[in-house]
Parts: C-alpha cells; sequence; structure tokens
C-alpha cells in the first residue's frame, strides 16, 4: 500500500510537471504569435532584413564609385556624369543586378555613359525600364560588343515609349484602363510585342478593332494587350503577320477575354504539332468567330479533321478543357468550359457570344 502511494505521488508530481510544461509552451507560443504579428516587430524584422542585403549593395556601390574615380582615361566632366548616373540609380531604386549591368566592369566606363543615359531617361521619364534592362543584362551576359549593346537599347527604349503613347491613345479612346501597376506592365509587355515584330500599324488596326468592341460592350487595355500577344505568337508561328493581326482583332472586337485569345494560340500552336494546314486551321478559326460560335466547338471540329491528339481531349470533356488557363486558379479571366463543352465564354461577350 505504501509502494502504491509513493507511485501514485510520483504520477501526480510528473502529471503536473508536463502540465506546466504545456501551459508554459502555450503562453510562449502566443507570445510569439503576437510578436510575428505586431507592427513593431514585422518593422524591426524588416529592417534587420534590408540590413542584411545592404553590404552587398553598398559594396557594389562603392566598387563602382572608386572605380569612376580611378579609371584611367576618363575626362572631369565624364567622371561627373558617371557620378550623377550612380546616384540617379540609387535614386530611381535600380537592383544590383541593373545597377552592374549599366556599369560593367568588362567594359571601360566611358563607354557605357550613353546607354546608362537611355536607361535613366526612361526612368526620368516615369517609364518602366525592365525592357531595356531585360536586353542589357542579356547582352552582357553573352558577352555582347557594347556597339551592339548601345543600338539594342536604343532600340527597345523607343518601343517602350512607342507603346506607352499607344495605351495612352486607347485610354484617351475610351479602353478601360487597369491600375498603376497593371498599365505599367501593359506597357512592357507591349514593348516586348513590337521588338518581336509587331509594327506601329499593326496595334493601330488592333485599336480601331477595340473601338469596335466598344459599341456593343466594354474593352479593357488587357483586352488590347492580350489580341497584340495573340498577334505576336501567330506571327512567330509562321502566319503571315497581316493575317495574324486579323485574327487577333476578330477575336478582340467579338468579345474574347485575354484567356480565350490564348487559347486560340494554343489550338493553332496544337494543330500545328499535327500537322494541320495551317491555312486551313486559321480559315477555321476566323470562320467560327465571325460566326460567332463558341471556341470550344470550333477546337472540337478540328480534333474531328485530326488536327488534335488523343491527349487534347481529356476524359471525354472537350479539347479546350486542356487549353492553357482553362482550368480553376489559372489567373485569367473567365471560366473553362461548361459541363457540356460548350462553355468556352469567360465573359458575357466572350467567344463571339454578344
Amino acid at each position: 500500500m505504501k509502494k502504491r502511494s509513493t507511485l501514485t505521488r510520483t504520477s501526480a508530481s510528473t502529471m503536473i510537471a508536463l502540465f506546466s510544461l504545456l501551459i508554459a509552451s502555450l503562453v510562449a507560443g502566443a507570445a510569439l504569435a503576437q510578436d510575428e504579428n505586431d507592427p513593431a516587430q514585422v518593422r524591426n524584422r524588416e529592417e534587420t532584413r534590408i540590413t542584411a542585403q545592404e553590404p552587398q549593395g553598398e559594396g557594389l556601390r562603392e566598387r563602382i564609385r572608386e572605380r569612376i574615380e580611378s579609371e584611367v582615361g576618363l575626362q572631369d566632366q565624364e567622371r561627373e556624369r558617371l557620378r550623377q548616373h550612380l546616384g540617379e540609380c540609387e535614386r530611381h531604386g535600380f537592383d544590383d543586378a541593373l545597377v552592374a549591368a549599366l556599369f560593367s566592369e568588362s567594359n571601360p566606363l566611358r563607354e557605357q555613359i550613353r546607354t546608362q543615359e537611355r536607361v535613366l531617361a526612361l526612368a526620368r521619364e516615369g517609364l518602366p525600364v525592365e525592357p531595356v534592362a531585360q536586353k542589357l543584362q542579356e547582352g552582357r551576359q553573352k558577352g555582347v560588343s557594347q556597339e551592339t549593346l548601345e543600338q539594342v537599347c536604343a532600340r527597345i527604349a523607343e518601343h517602350v515609349r512607342a507603346a506607352h503613347s499607344f495605351m495612352e491613345r486607347a485610354r484617351e479612346g475610351g479602353i478601360a484602363p487597369g491600375d498603376e501597376n497593371a498599365e505599367r506592365r501593359h506597357i512592357r509587355e507591349m514593348a516586348m510585342h513590337m521588338w518581336h515584330g509587331l509594327k506601329e500599324g499593326d496595334m493601330d488596326r488592333i485599336q480601331t478593332r477595340a473601338r469596335q468592341r466598344l459599341q456593343d460592350g466594354s474593352c479593357t487595355t488587357e483586352d488590347v494587350v492580350a489580341a497584340a500577344e495573340t498577334a505576336t505568337r501567330l506571327a512567330e508561328m509562321g502566319i503571315e503577320r497581316s493575317r495574324a493581326v486579323r485574327l487577333a482583332g476578330d477575336a478582340l472586337q467579338y468579345g474574347y477575354t485575354p484567356r480565350e485569345m490564348r487559347q486560340l494560340v494554343w489550338a493553332v500552336m496544337t494543330a500545328n504539332v499535327h500537322g494541320g494546314p495551317q491555312d486551313d486551321v486559321i480559315d477555321t478559326l476566323e470562320r467560327g468567330i465571325r460566326n460567332q460560335r463558341q471556341l470550344s466547338q470550333m477546337v472540337q471540329e478540328m480534333w474531328q479533321h485530326g488536327w488534335m491528339g488523343p491527349a487534347d481531349e481529356h476524359g471525354g470533356r472537350s479539347p479546350m478543357d486542356n487549353a492553357p488557363g482553362s482550368g480553376p486558379g489559372s489567373g485569367q479571366q473567365g471560366q473553362g468550359a461548361g459541363e457540356d463543352g460548350q462553355g468556352g465564354g469567360g465573359s458575357d461577350k466572350g467567344s463571339g457570344g454578344k
């Protein structure tokens, strides 16, 4: 009996200790959670993170400053311009990768002043510098000569300005804009479409179709940029550019969503893989768009012609279900095909559904 009492007291003590430990853990966890959500704690962690990153950025900039002061052959005026350019890079918040590309160690600083000026001029105008930065960084990685890089940067900078003007005209014409970040993204995307071959005349034709769409419903700058992307990608697949622009313009005018325009590209690409005659494929799509057929119906017709493979019809559903952006969480506007495989429209006007 005495032994059992001793064991009972020991067990009770153990349970009390474990319970105390559990309570302490819960309290500590609650305190930690409170600290994680406390604005002051969040700010302190963010400042610590930024401070931890500073040595790399400051180290890069310090090396550039030292090089500006020590590089042989620079005139005083050139040194001053380089100092100003580095200061502007910091004020505009350029990241280390872009700063390193603008002040490349593989080229004399004197030769890089003009390229720096082109990038900074865009930033001063409030325009996105990412397209120029992308080409500059790619060129540096590939060892492209400074002369060639200068030509590339000049060309892409003009595309950025042309894209900005185009988007301004679109908004002035009644095309609904997105928020500030979306509009900057649209300028970047339009500039890259121009880099890949889209001409200003093509953009004007797309804008004309957008105005025609406005007569019967809404049209956004996202819709216009998606049409430009569609035309560019179709042309890259070998379709005559004027015809690619016309097909993209038809889709825009007849109310296709950005998701559905990308599905058009997917349909042509898939048909090409399966040997579908390109002219016949485009004829099918043009005819279907103008007759306001559902996109899924057109793809079904292409599948029946043998221009789609078995993998493009999954689980007895429409081949459209496998198109990029057609599933839940695709991040694009609109919904996937309906239960009967006919619901390609992602808006009231989608897939020609006026």
